[in-house]
C-alpha cells in the first residue's frame, strides 16, 4: 500500500490538464443522522457557496478506504476507524460548467457517494473547504429547488433505500 507521505501534490498547471481531459474519480461522503443529512457549503468552485456533500477526489495511489479516512478527517474533524463501515450509494457523474482551476473548464466527476450512520452526533471541526456544516432534513433536501439537484439526488435516493437512523 502506497503511503500518504509519498503522494504530492499536482502542480497547478498539470491539475487544471487533467481537469481538461479527464474525469476524476471521487468520494462524497453523506452523512445521516435522525433523518438529517450534513452538508456543507462550499468555499471552491464547482459550485461555491452551495450546499453539498463533504469529499473530495481519490489521489493516485490512494486506495478508496484511505480516500474515505482522509476526507472525513480533513474536511469534518472526524477520525474513524473502519472505513469500510461506509457503505457505496452507487456510481454517480457529476458533471460541472466550471472548475476549481477555472471557470471556462468544466469538471466530470466520476462520484463513488457513501452514506454513513454515525451512532451518536459527531463533534465536527470546519475546513477551509467549507465556510459552514449544518444538518439538514432528508426530506427537505429532497424536494426543496433550494439545493442543488445532485443534492436531491442523494437524498432521495437515501430516503428510497430506508437510510434514516431514525
Amino acid at each position: 500500500m502506497v503511503m500518504a507521505q509519498q503522494r504530492k501534490m499536482l502542480e497547478p498547471d498539470t491539475f487544471k490538464s487533467i481537469i481538461e481531459n479527464a474525469p476524476l474519480v471521487s468520494i462524497d461522503i453523506c452523512l445521516v443522522y435522525k433523518g438529517k443529512i450534513l452538508l456543507g457549503r462550499r468555499n471552491n468552485e464547482p459550485l461555491k457557496g452551495e450546499w453539498f456533500t463533504p469529499g473530495g477526489r481519490i489521489f493516485k495511489n490512494e486506495p478508496w478506504q484511505e480516500c474515505i479516512r482522509r476526507v472525513v478527517g480533513s474536511e469534518l474533524g472526524i477520525t474513524i476507524k473502519d472505513p469500510t463501515e461506509f457503505k457505496l450509494m452507487g456510481v454517480w457523474d457529476h458533471f460541472y460548467s466550471n472548475s476549481v482551476m477555472d471557470e471556462n473548464v468544466s469538471t466530470h466527476y466520476i462520484n463513488l457517494p457513501h452514506y454513513f450512520l454515525p451512532t451518536e452526533m459527531p463533534k465536527l471541526s470546519r475546513d477551509k473547504q467549507h465556510d459552514d456544516l449544518s444538518w439538514f432534513d432528508l426530506e427537505q433536501v429532497a424536494h426543496s429547488d433550494g439545493f442543488h439537484k445532485y443534492m436531491q439526488n442523494y437524498t432521495s435516493w437515501l430516503i428510497n433505500a430506508g437510510i434514516n437512523n431514525d
